[in-house]
């Protein structure tokens, strides 16, 4: 028996990829994903099992001891560690994909956030990492920092041009309420500009090093 998980830290799957290979034959193999509630499906795109496999991974599901559970649990928990430790464990080149910077450098720890009056925001900004694309933009995500409430969809989103004029015919389009937001985070963060090309090639560096990868 072998088992798999994923590393990325920001993916709750809640199970784990079992594996059981024929000694005598290694090609021959019962996977499948268990959940950590003693459930059970099928990796996407593998073949139905046969009637055999589905009572061999049906059986196994019923009697596994709680502390093969545990300890599968324990797993999971260590590979979303390594995960955190390791991005390039979980990162793949997407062409057109947009990566957030903690999803690039969960390590950094280096949120951007700001008030505006009373409200405090959240910006989440995210990227382009292909090399070859010089698009010079950053996406940025508003959010409302609400302790209550989680996973609560962005205020507005805003892309953010490096050349002075793009970016100002940008602010130009957007809503007055949304310019107001904008323009509290320029003056909370006065360097904006060059923390988000740090980020931005930072973000690059990373699409080299995954398209070299991928190669």
């Amino acid at each position: 028996m072998e088992d798999y998980y994923h590393t990325n830290p920001f993916c709750d799957y809640q199970n784990t990829l079992i594996s059981f290979r024929d000694s005598e034959n290694p090609e021959n193999r019962i996977s499948f994903l268990l959940g950590f509630k003693k459930t059970y499906t099928l990796p996407p795109n593998q073949p139905t099992l046969t009637n055999v496999q589905t009572e061999i991974v049906k059986r196994f599901v019923k009697e596994i001891p709680d502390e093969l559970m545990v300890l599968f649990k324990q797993r999971y928990f260590e590979a979303k560690a390594y995960g955190e430790k390791n991005p390039m464990s979980y990162l793949e080149f997407e062409p057109g994909r947009l990566f957030t910077y903690v999803e690039l450098f969960p390590k950094a720890n280096k949120p951007v956030e700001f008030a505006l009056d009373t409200v405090k925001y959240l910006v989440e900004d995210s990227y382009d990492i292909d090399p070859n694309n010089k698009n010079r933009t950053v996406k940025l995500a508003f959010y409302k920092l609400d302790l209550e409430e989680e996973n609560k969809p962005p205020v507005f989103s805003y892309t953010y041009y490096f050349k002075e004029e793009l970016r100002v015919a940008e602010d130009n389009k957007i809503p007055e309420d949304q310019s107001a937001v904008v323009v509290a985070l320029n003056a909370s963060i006065p360097n904006l500009r060059n923390l988000l090309k740090d980020r931005y090639r930072d973000a690059k560096n990373i699409g080299e090093e995954l398209l070299q990868k991928s190669a």
